[in-house]
């Protein structure tokens, strides 16, 4: 073999050598993986990912507005991409959050919309991804902010929880058909909720709420005995200003820990102790960091839960879990100036691994495919 030959192999098996390296260090996501659901801009404020149209992929609904008037679009999956696009209801309307369950027990995914200073709406799934009129719940006065959907009562169909900052939060129970019933409240009249989280997070078989709270509040936890929630439990500092909040068991001791997004200050994972206590294990992000919404997720595969955090201003964020509840700051990606109000995840490509969906203010929406 001449000399040059063996260059040329020596050269190669280093430049591989050098590709597989840094291959391994590089982040999860990053905006060279990406790809926007459309060419123009909203104010979105809540997204959702899950299957509407039945055939084995994930679709994406985009809720758009906050406090002014937009519409919302529902986007169906090819398989690989998102390539068509209908409006959600015909009323451009003040959209916030958004959730997806069977509200009607036909076995597809309806669509549950949150609106600000005006009733929300259910809108009802044909099984293809089309949907009926909204209807209507909750009234015209309240600040809604979140939806969270989940069976409260035991009786197999998905209530809701309706959570509103500075007016009182609601739940409202689903007749199995989709129609809910009266509300009664949750928490404090004044609560300037955010964001909910459900689990049983004392170990006594019933569901509790956990409460993320703005305007200097405490957050607390509520413990459920059936439907009522009744007991406050604090958790974390007095006088934070929380924006969204997620549970997860953190370090693999079988019981759910809190994960909370701040604004103005460092995000916080609260360990669960297992005697009613919770325990400011882990910060990440920065001091000064505006986290707006947050998901725990396995997102490398390695049967722990990591954390995205989506920022209002800033690059959003994911941080890699040890598998005790310490966590490495992997991936940043978007624009340092976006404002991202929303995130959402799940395997938008068909590849086997987990995608993120941000849903930002005034810019487009973004898919950050994982490498």
């Amino acid at each position: 073999m001449n000399f040059s030959i063996k260059t040329t192999i020596i050269s190669c098996l280093l430049t591989a050598s050098s590709l597989n390296a840094a291959g391994a260090d590089e982040p999860l996501y990053s905006d060279r993986s990406s790809y926007p659901l459309a060419g123009d801009s909203f104010l979105t404020a809540g997204l959702a990912v899950g299957d509407l149209d039945g055939d084995g992929d994930l679709d994406l609904v985009e809720n758009n507005g906050r406090h002014w008037t937009q519409p919302s679009f529902v986007y169906l999956n090819s398989g690989r991409r998102l390539s068509s696009r209908t409006q959600l209801g015909s009323t451009q309307t003040t959209n916030y959050s958004i959730a997806f369950a069977d509200m009607d027990g036909d076995g597809d995914l309806d669509v549950v919309a949150a609106a600000d200073l005006l009733a929300n709406q259910i809108f009802i799934n044909d099984g293809k991804g089309g949907f009926s009129p909204g209807r209507s719940f909750g009234s015209e006065k309240s600040n809604t902010r979140s939806i969270h959907v989940l069976d409260l009562d035991n009786d197999g169909d998905p209530d809701v929880l309706e959570v509103c900052r500075g007016s009182a939060n609601h739940i409202f129970l689903n007749d199995g058909t989709g129609k809910l019933g009266a509300p009664t409240t949750f928490g404090a009249l004044d609560d300037s909720t955010l964001a909910v989280a459900a689990a049983d997070m004392n170990g006594d078989g019933h569901v509790d709420l956990v409460l993320a709270n703005r305007d200097g509040q405490q957050n607390v936890i509520l413990l459920g005995d059936g439907m009522r929630f009744g007991q406050s439990v604090p958790y974390g500092p007095a006088g934070g200003d929380t924006r969204g909040v997620a549970v997860a068991d953190m370090n693999s001791d079988v019981r759910p820990d809190i994960i909370v997004a701040n604004i103005g200050s460092r995000n916080t994972v609260f360990l669960n102790k297992g005697n009613g206590k919770f325990e400011a294990a882990t910060d990440f992000g920065s001091e000064s960091s505006r986290t707006y919404a947050v998901i725990a997720r396995d997102l490398d595969g390695d049967g722990d839960i990591d954390i995205i955090a989506a920022n209002a201003p800033g690059s959003n964020e994911v941080h890699l879990n040890d598998g005790k509840g310490g966590f490495t700051l992997d991936s940043t990606f978007g624009p340092a100036g976006a404002r991202t109000y929303a995130v959402a995840a799940g395997d938008m490509n068909g590849d086997g691994k987990i995608d993120i969906i941000t849903g930002n203010s005034a810019a487009q929406n973004i898919i950050y495919f994982q490498r």
